[in-house]
């Protein structure tokens, strides 16, 4: 029984943890904190805001797990994403010759180290207050309810569980100065299909018969315009199949698609099935789902931490997972089945060999005999600390017959960890091609581009992670206001980066916020490039003689990768950055712009003729 005082409040020195988030009230919050002794802890960023903007003190949900535990959380994960692989499960899962598992891997990681990391962190919260009743909502009650029958739960506004790839919005530029506006992912594949009507109409290439065929996955067309260019010089027949982003969505992406002379591949060319095959696929996916629905004993003994089985409470945030994503896959692996019956392909070319549609491609490519190829998207941490890392996010080639990477640095690194270098060839990047190395106008403004805090890693979902990297551009935001200097600020690509507009207007309101579109242009004409973290803009800033400065937010715990090693790049701190910034715009910084142009040299050949050098390959490689 619970004793009260004269005030109502708990007199029992023991004091009652609240977990708090955003779906409890702040006033049902202060009656709680009224009647009892709590400790308040909020589950994550948005609800540590609210705790903040309204002067409440609390303890951080991270603080409550090790480094060393967290580490063991993220390898967890990476672990468990192979569950498809188990072999009695393998079997289930193969539909038309692909595994569907493997399909939902990518996804399947950010779910489960987000669970993973509230799961463990709850039950390190109860061995904590052993004795005590646990307040928290009704979202998180079920993790409690596992370790304690003393839970009390708090009125709470319903939160409806969303997928991960659901919830996206990317932002789109209308091309009519810099106007963004977001778009969910509904409403981009609506526009996706209207611009696959349109180039169908207006796209009619001639097909060389007698010439090989090679497909092209994912390749955004303006990035790509100086291999698009180069398309039409050779005599092969070169499909591009893009299924996450359209390959026509204005004029100049329409002209270059033209003048390339390739061939477009969208569902609505490949589309054949009729409602009874309809009925039929997805019966055989209910079987399939129906036959992993009875395997609850392998996935008890599989989804473990710490000897504590939470697949009793995964399973149904797994099986909405399984449901929802293997009637639409299934869908995908027909088109691709069309388009394999339709051109006799010699070579398969993707740039990572994790997402669902590259898996699909893979996988199906493999049965046919038809060689595969991954072509090296981005840089990557070259370090032995990052090579899991880089498995899991598809960058390292494991599943693929041949590594097209850019240079001598990821040729070293897979030759390293044992790759057959027979199999990695130093093709460069067709994106560098257009890219010079003679010097570049100068405008007074500093160019602050952003990578912030990821879904998939652990460490990048810790509050203190998230707060320092807003902080940062914060701090970058008024230091360079305070030093009358204009700043332009590019945010990462990504459809869940950080938007910091908000924030930067209220220090300076000439601030510039970019959310679309190459970056190039602005790296060409700035005074000096800041980075957060590591980038592969980096590159490009070495490549138009630009100096660098990278400030550091995340620790991951994958050491330096070899720009941050070979003074090209200057790592600052934030408390140092006013000084090298004045240092860098008012002397002479030559030493690191030859430093840089020697670490691109090493990091991408072929620069200026690396589009050729991809397309002359394949060709000499299928003679």
């Amino acid at each position: 029984m619970i004793m009260t005082g004269i005030n109502g409040k708990n007199n029992n020195l023991d004091i009652m943890p609240i977990l708090f988030d955003s779906s409890i009230s702040l006033d049902k919050l202060k009656s709680m904190q009224n009647k009892y002794n709590v400790d308040i802890i909020p589950i994550d960023h948005l609800s540590h805001e609210i705790l903040k903007k309204n002067n409440i003190s609390y303890i951080e949900f991270d603080s409550f797990l090790s480094i060393n535990e967290k580490s063991s959380i993220q390898n967890l994960t990476y672990f468990l994403s192979d569950w498809y692989l188990h072999e009695s499960i393998s079997k289930i899962l193969n539909y038309h010759g692909v595994n569907l598992g493997g399909l939902i891997k990518s996804e399947f990681i950010n779910i489960l180290v987000n669970f993973l990391k509230n799961f463990y962190t709850i039950y390190k919260i109860s061995q904590k207050y052993k004795s005590q009743e646990f307040i928290c909502s009704k979202i998180f009650s079920s993790f409690f309810k596992n370790f304690s029958k003393k839970v009390i739960i708090l009125e709470s506004k319903n939160s409806d569980e969303i997928l991960p790839l659901d919830s996206l919005q990317t932002n789109i530029n209308v091309g009519l100065g810099n106007i963004n506006f977001k778009i969910g992912v509904n409403r981009l594949n609506q526009l996706k299909i209207f611009a696959e009507k349109f180039s169908n109409i207006l796209l009619k290439p001639k097909i060389n018969e007698n010439s090989n065929f090679f497909l092209f996955s994912e390749l955004n067309t303006k990035k790509f315009s100086e291999l698009f260019k180069k398309m039409s010089d050779f005599p092969e027949n070169y499909v591009i199949y893009n299924r996450r982003q359209p390959s026509v969505w204005d004029k100049e992406s329409f002209s270059i698609l033209k003048n390339s002379k390739t061939i477009l591949e969208n569902s609505k060319n490949l589309e054949s099935i009729k409602n009874d095959s309809l009925t039929s696929r997805i019966t055989d996916i209910q079987k399939i789902i129906e036959n992993l629905k009875i395997q609850n004993d392998i996935f008890l003994k599989l989804f473990v931490i710490e000897n504590l089985s939470f697949w009793p409470l995964f399973k149904n945030i797994f099986f909405t997972l399984v449901e929802k994503r293997f009637e639409s896959y299934s869908y995908e692996i027909l088109l691709v089945e069309n388009l394999l019956k339709k051109y006799k392909f010699k070579g398969i070319l993707l740039q990572n060999e994790v997402g669902p549609n590259e898996q699909i491609l893979i996988q199906l490519g493999k049965i046919q005999k038809i060689s595969t190829y991954l072509m090296q998207h981005g840089l990557i941490y070259d370090t032995n600390d990052a090579l899991q890392m880089n498995k899991y996010q598809g960058v390292m080639g494991y599943d693929v017959d041949y590594q097209l990477v850019w240079g001598k640095v990821d040729y070293d690194y897979r030759k390293l960890h044992g790759f057959n270098t027979n199999k990695i060839i130093k093709i460069g990047s067709p994106i560098y091609d257009s890219y010079s190395t003679t010097d570049s106008p100068q405008k007074n403004y500093i160019l602050l581009a952003t990578s912030g805090p990821t879904k998939e890693d652990i460490f990048d979902l810790t509050l203190e992670t998230i707060n320092k990297n807003i902080e940062t551009i914060q701090k970058i935001s008024e230091i360079v206001s305070s030093l009358n200097h204009n700043l332009i600020i590019k945010i990462h690509p990504s459809p869940d980066e950080f938007d910091p507009t908000p924030i930067v207007e209220k220090i300076n309101p000439n601030i510039k916020v970019i959310k679309s579109g190459n970056i190039s242009e602005l790296i060409k004409n700035c005074s000096l490039m800041i980075v957060i973290d590591f980038s592969s803009v980096i590159l490009d800033s070495y490549l138009m003689k630009k100096p660098v400065i990278s400030v550091p937010v995340k620790n991951n715990g994958y050491g330096f990768p070899t720009a941050f090693l070979n003074k090209s790049c200057v790592i600052d701190d934030i408390e140092n950055l006013e000084q090298n910034i004045e240092m860098i715009l008012k002397e002479k910084y030559s030493e690191q712009i030859d430093n840089g142009l020697n670490s691109a040299s090493n990091y991408i050949s072929n620069l200026g003729s690396s589009s050729t050098k991809l397309l002359s390959f394949l060709a000499q490689n299928h003679d």
